[in-house]
């Protein structure tokens, strides 16, 4: 014969059928994983990828040091008297000036970050393009204020 959960003779199972049921677990995901999986929803070129997750992969693949250069970037470096360690710390310490535009190729991004630079009271901008996720190119540096 069955008995029923409910049956006041048997305490252990009215104790059970009485305990209220758990919410399934639902495994956390870590913040990196999440803006990589933003980045690869955002399309080309008709949707930008969110700036916070675009702002994290700009500074981590800064502190890869997987940057690159343009020529016309590095003429101006020498020129307003900036050094690569000043577009690193603006990489990984800067906000976005604009808003993120695509870039000529599929799976670029284009944006300027802009930071004040140890020992000057100038903010610097870093006009960066973000290619497949994979490495940024400078494309230009200025000072802001002019």
């Amino acid at each position: 014969m069955a008995t029923d959960s409910s049956d006041p003779e048997n305490p252990v199972k009215a104790a059970l059928a009485e305990r209220p049921q758990e919410a399934p677990r639902i495994p956390e995901i870590s913040r990196s994983v999440v803006n990589a999986m933003m980045l690869k929803l955002a399309k080309w070129p008709s949707k930008a990828p969110p700036p916070n997750a675009l702002l994290e992969l700009i500074r981590d693949l800064s502190k890869q040091r997987r940057v690159g250069f343009l020529n016309h970037s590095e003429e101006r470096l020498a020129e307003r008297g900036f050094d690569v360690f000043d577009v690193y710390q603006t990489l990984e310490n800067g906000h976005f000036a604009d808003d993120i535009e695509a870039g000529a190729n599929e799976g670029e991004w284009k944006v300027k970050i802009v930071d004040t630079p140890e020992g000057t009271s100038r903010k610097m901008g870093v006009v960066t393009i973000v290619v497949k996720d994979k490495r940024l190119l400078i494309k230009t540096v200025e000072w802001e204020d002019r």
